[in-house]
């Protein structure tokens, strides 16, 4: 018999967060799905991060379109709610409404307890995205948390910047060992940064930055993607 693995469900910042990670910088955007999540109406977008169980990323909204329209446009976001896929110059996510979703995916729902991985900085956690991507042909999304709250643990990075209850962090999830525990590898920033992507390149000897232009040339661009504030 197959066994379904119940779910990860991670709460995201906003819509735009929602959006960018189901179309900003994919080939097709990744469907968006509407249902009922603990008796709230959620939009999730499912990915595919190399983990041993599916992960849902959500916000609490409900749906009015058919569609998540998106694009990048001269250094700002735009998204809406759409009924058709009319524009050429957006980028739609389809928006699949759910009636009813197995049982098992929401009973005893897990919640992610990776084990961290902490990079020295940006530059470290950029080389590791691009790694991925250049092996198996996987942007993998870059995570920002306000505080690095994910399994509650400081571990090694206890007195560094970027420690503590207001600390502000920036990683990727990744497959663990044989038990199926992911590894979150984060480096902690001390800013919370304006920019919703990444840019870097390997070839130029430029340290990595944020920003909101994803037109220039000769660089690696990673979606940013603000996490809902992690309580204490």
């Amino acid at each position: 018999m197959l066994m379904v693995k119940i779910p990860y469900y991670m709460p995201l910042a906003s819509m735009n967060d929602l959006a960018r990670l189901a179309s900003a910088l994919e080939v097709v955007p990744l469907p968006v799905y509407s249902f009922r999540l603990q008796n709230t109406d959620v939009l999730a977008v499912g990915i595919n991060i190399g983990l041993t169980r599916p992960l849902f990323c959500y916000i609490n909204a409900e749906c009015t379109g058919e569609f998540i329209a998106y694009r990048v446009y001269m250094g700002s976001e735009e998204v809406s709610m759409v009924n058709a896929a009319s524009n050429p110059a957006y980028a739609y996510a389809p928006i699949i409404r759910v009636t009813e979703m197995p049982r098992r995916f929401f009973k005893g729902r897990r919640d992610m307890q990776p084990e961290s991985i902490v990079m020295r900085d940006l530059a470290s956690l950029a080389k590791l995205v691009l790694y991925r991507y250049m092996r198996e042909e996987v942007l993998t999304p870059l995570f920002l948390m306000r505080r690095h709250g994910i399994d509650g643990k400081t571990g090694s990075d206890k007195g560094k910047k970027g420690d503590g209850a207001d600390a502000i962090t920036i990683g990727m999830f990744m497959h663990g060992n044989e038990d199926g525990v992911p590894y979150f590898c984060y480096t902690p920033l001390d800013h919370m940064p304006e920019g919703n992507f990444v840019m870097y390149s390997s070839q130029s000897g430029e340290e990595p930055e944020f920003t909101n232009d994803i037109d220039g040339h000769g660089y690696v661009y990673m979606k940013v993607i603000r996490m809902k504030d992690q309580q204490a």
